[in-house]
């Protein structure tokens, strides 16, 4: 049911998993997600005004603020120009107490995105307030400067239903009314509900009021330019007008803006081209996206040829995945006052609605990756009357700088000033680009707490030689993403990593701790793609905050030394989903020898757990069950090694002798294949009843003179070392 006969454009990407060949990209896979502090009034025009359904600018706070409980509640809201309405979670109508105000409605409206549609309440129009993340007052619970707010009045929100994954979201009705500048240069990082935000920020001005002294200038198309031309608006219900309730009461449509703001852009690929065609200027996708026919004219056909990567994306309608890409060689956005180019820029194929013309799809959408450590204003005002500057994106020079890694040590610390080319400490605006210098292995630890703007780990092998090392009690925080290359290693110690998202491009993730991906609302992901994932800093367990993916050409790799998880075994946890393909890889502990029915919980997703290893290297001694549970993967030993086979390779052979013997007289261990307390003729028995030599074919009984000539052998060999005893029986025992 389509309540209002329109579906609402809502185009929201935000980057899910993602899987790829040996490509790196220049241009950073997702860019920043702009994140606001939003607070809602029971401001509202009744009927017995003429413009009750429209919703005003309001320069300042007005009415009553709501909350439950009768305190203001202040929550965090996604700044998304992609979506045509204002919109808040399930658990944000709650803590704003919409119901027990008063404001809540019972109409639905349908919402459409790049992932399908979704159903969501209309409300009562109320009041609606916002500001950068800058302007946060004390600690704990969210609290912002009301003086640094800006809003709009008699505005109908929608309440999304509880199943959805998107986070609140401030839409174009509200970003069309006034001037935003994106402050790239004032990184916020703090930690809200228990995860970091990460965002640039935001303030909101008077249209037409400039750049901020930006010089380059892209200009914005609106479409359909008379959406912009007056304040947005909802429709009341006119049922409303007989039963004689207030016209304000459960509106057909909320406060909505129909159209889009648009790009000129221009994108080469291998000598193809598209030019100076009308992109979605969508502050709500973290990814940048070209139609199937557009990517076509690109040399990349999604249909036929095998794509670069694919990628999982989150939307109105949920998770749309295996949405194929590939890398565009550049990317140019229109500007005067100076050109803008991005290069290797990681591009989504995906046919997606155009807001200003329902029922036709949009060439592309210029995604924040694009834009990434660059300070933006969006100065949406219609170009009326003639002469002045048109609606315009102002767009800085990069705002961060990038800081290579020069000691030639083999160890050396990370906050060290001297270990990097250009002098300094690590800070928010730095890119850190971790590469191997010199000679053999080498790494940067990270001791102590330590914030960056992005990091990028390389070696120059196809082995990790180049670790950035997280110890015990640091955490390495990102304002970013994390990105390991082929030859790099991320290992953690016990430490912790807070980053956007980790992208292991061919390197290897590694060691015990913790890893925590996202922006405060909006999961994160930490993604595999033909690189390795070893948990566990000997053995031990990684716990990943936010979703985990593997590629095809990926591995994961278990070391197993005993019976419990963590201690015992190494273990992968993931508090959200996990979705597997590539090879397991499973290792034995020297000395560890697993029995019939012992299960090792390898992999526990709380989420969910979905896909399944194309390939699996288990030790080859074991018959091994893999079972693929809801939440977790558990390895299970379904038979034992061939009886005699002491080291697990396959083989009674004299290898199995050796460590026998290695082991003689002591009360357990792998050796005791009797399980009687001490190593002794009886063990040795076992061995030679099931001989095979050099082969792993059937077992060979040897003749018993043969048997014996070589056990004489043997017990000559270690007579000074087996206490008389021991001798005794193992004469006996031939």
């Amino acid at each position: 049911m389509v309540v209002g006969g329109r579906v609402k454009p809502l185009i929201t990407l935000c980057l899910v998993m993602l899987s790829c060949r040996d490509v790196v990209a220049r241009t950073p896979i997702a860019g920043f997600q702009p994140l606001v502090g939003i607070g809602l009034t029971d401001e509202f025009k009744d009927e017995n005004s003429d413009t009750f359904f429209i919703a005003d600018t309001s320069v300042g706070p007005g009415g009553t603020w709501l909350g439950s409980g009768g305190s203001p509640h202040f929550d965090l809201a996604l700044l998304d120009t992609g979506a045509a309405v204002s919109l808040i979670t399930s658990a944000a109508n709650e803590a704003f107490d919409i119901v027990g105000a008063g404001f809540d409605g019972t109409a639905l409206q349908q919402l459409g995105g790049a992932t399908g549609t979704i159903f969501a309440t209309i409300e009562d129009p109320l009041g609606i307030y916002a500001t950068g993340l800058a302007n946060r007052t004390g600690s704990g619970t969210l609290q912002l400067n009301a003086a640094s707010m800006k809003g709009q009045t008699s505005v109908s929100v929608l309440t999304l239903p509880a199943e959805s994954d998107l986070p609140n979201i401030l839409g174009l009705n509200f970003a069309s009314q006034y001037k935003t500048s994106i402050r790239s240069d004032q990184p916020q990082l703090f930690t809200h509900d228990g995860r970091t935000v990460r965002t640039p920020n935001v303030s909101f001005g008077t249209l037409g009021s400039g750049g901020d002294g930006i010089i380059r200038r892209a200009p914005i198309t609106l479409s359909p330019g008379s959406s912009f031309l007056s304040p947005p608006l909802y429709i009341f219900s006119f049922d409303n007008l007989q039963t004689g309730d207030p016209l304000t009461e459960n509106p057909t449509t909320p406060t909505h803006i129909q159209g889009g703001m648009f790009l000129n852009v221009s994108v080469a690929n291998q000598g193809l081209a598209v030019n100076n065609s009308p992109f979605f200027f969508d502050t709500g996708a973290d990814v940048t996206v070209v139609s199937q026919l557009n990517a076509v004219q690109l040399g990349f056909d999604p249909v036929l040829d095998e794509p670069d990567f694919t990628i999982s994306i989150l939307g109105s309608g949920g998770t749309l995945t295996a949405v194929p890409g590939f890398f565009a060689d550049q990317l140019t956005v229109s500007t005067v006052g100076g050109t803008l180019t991005a290069t290797n820029v990681p591009i989504l194929v995906l046919d997606v609605t155009d807001p200003s013309s329902p029922g036709n799809i949009v060439p592309g959408i210029v995604g924040t990756n694009v834009f990434s450590g660059r300070n933006l204003v969006i100065d949406p005002k219609p170009s009326v009357g003639g002469g002045g500057v048109g609606p315009s994106l102002y767009i800085s020079d990069p705002v961060t700088s990038t800081h290579q890694w020069a000691s030639s040590a083999a160890s050396s610390a990370w906050q060290t000033p001297g270990n990097w080319a250009s002098a300094g400490a690590p800070s928010q605006l730095w890119v850190a680009n971790v590469n191997h210098v010199t000679g053999g292995s080498q790494e940067a630890i990270v001791s102590s707490n330590s914030s960056v703007w992005e990091v990028n780990v390389a070696g120059t092998t196809s082995s990790p030689n180049m670790t950035v090392r997280v110890a015990n009690g640091a955490t390495l925080t990102t304002f970013s993403g994390i990105n390991v290359e082929t030859g790099g290693r991320l290992h953690l110690s016990g430490g912790r990593v807070d980053a956007q998202y980790v992208e292991v491009l061919g390197g290897e993730l590694s060691g015990s701790g913790t890893v925590e991906v996202g922006n405060g609302p909006i999961i994160g992901q930490v993604e595999i793609r033909g690189g390795t994932i070893a948990p566990g800093d000997g053995i031990g367990a990684l716990t990943i905050s936010g979703i985990f993916a593997t590629s095809a050409d990926s591995t994961m790799r278990f070391e197993l030394g005993g019976n419990l998880p963590s201690t015992g075994y190494d273990q992968l946890i993931v508090d959200h989903t996990a979705s597997l393909q590539g090879t397991l890889e499973v290792l034995l502990s020297p000395g560890f020898v697993p029995q019939i029915g012992d299960a090792f919980s390898l992999i526990l997703a709380h989420q969910g757990l979905g896909g399944t290893f194309d390939s699996l290297s288990l030790p080859s001694a074991f018959q091994w069950n893999v079972d693929y549970q809801a939440t977790r993967l558990v390895l299970s030993v379904v038979s034992g090694i061939l009886p005699g086979d002491v080291n697990g390779d396959g083989l009674v052979d004299g290898a199995d002798v050796s460590v026998l013997f290695g082991s003689w007289g002591v009360s357990s261990g792998a050796a005791d294949l009797t399980r009687d307390g001490f190593v002794d003729g009886a063990d040795v028995g076992i061995v030679f009843a099931n001989w095979t030599g050099d082969s792993v074919g059937a077992v060979a009984v040897p003749e018993p003179i043969g048997s014996f000539l070589l056990w004489a052998i043997l017990i000559g060999y270690v007579p000074n070392r087996i206490p008389n005893r021991r001798v005794r029986r193992l004469l006996h025992d031939c």
